[in-house]
């Protein structure tokens, strides 16, 4: 076979380019940007369409800007009063009554007594609790006597008066009919005469008896209403 003239070859690469060119739609221009526009030759594997990203494709990503942090305020918790401070009441100091207070309260106990009638006066000088002296109207109270007792004793010697004062003053008469009635002789009677009479009259407390003589309680009884026995 004869070669083929070089102006058939030249040709032959020309019709090529128009085709191409022609399918690209383009000229001559467009056939060289063709042939440009190829694969690369190694095996890299291509970058996916997605991951492509061109300046103006990117979105500028807007950090919000970092919240203040909130400074947390204490509730104020509601007021409270001041407490008041505490009111001292100073209580009166009431001191105790004197042995003579306690002994005029326990007189004024007495139903039958008579202010006036006796003069009452806070002696150790005998060696009883209680001593009356019926000849001058004096009745002695030792300060020894427990406050619980006091009243006994106190009406115990204005019985002794008062019986006497049944007598007009006259104690011998007094004596000598109080021992014939209570029994026994010097101051026995008398004596018995007293207590009977001071129980009459609310004592709890007796020292010669308790009088449990109806008798002797009849006796009390007439002496205490002013009456001789």
């Amino acid at each position: 076979m004869q070669p083929r003239p070089w102006y058939l070859a030249q040709l032959t690469v020309l019709g090529a380019g128009l085709v191409v060119a022609a399918l690209h739609g383009g000229g001559p221009s467009a056939a060289a940007h063709a042939t440009a526009y190829r694969p690369p030759l190694t095996n890299a594997t291509p970058t996916p369409a997605a991951e492509v990203h061109t300046l103006s494709d990117k979105r500028a990503v807007v950090k919000p800007a970092a919240k203040p942090r909130h400074t947390a305020i204490p509730t104020p918790q509601p007021s409270r009063p001041s407490p008041k401070p505490a009111t001292v009441r100073r209580t009166a100091t009431v001191a105790a009554p004197t042995f003579q207070q306690s002994l005029d309260a326990a007189i004024a106990r007495i139903p039958t007594y008579r202010a006036g009638a006796a003069r009452w006066i806070v002696s150790r000088a005998y060696d009883f609790w209680g001593t009356a002296d019926w000849y001058h109207d004096v009745l002695y109270v030792s300060p020894d006597v427990p406050l619980s007792k006091l009243y006994d004793v106190a009406v115990h010697e204005w019985s002794h008066e008062l019986s006497v004062l049944d007598y007009a003053g006259d104690v011998a008469a007094a004596t000598a009919a109080m021992n014939a009635w209570f029994g026994g002789s010097g101051l026995t009677g008398p004596e018995r005469a007293a207590d009977c009479m001071a129980v009459l009259q609310g004592a709890r407390w007796t020292h010669y008896t308790t009088c449990t003589n109806a008798a002797w309680r009849t006796g009390a009884a007439r002496l205490i209403a002013g009456q001789r026995l």
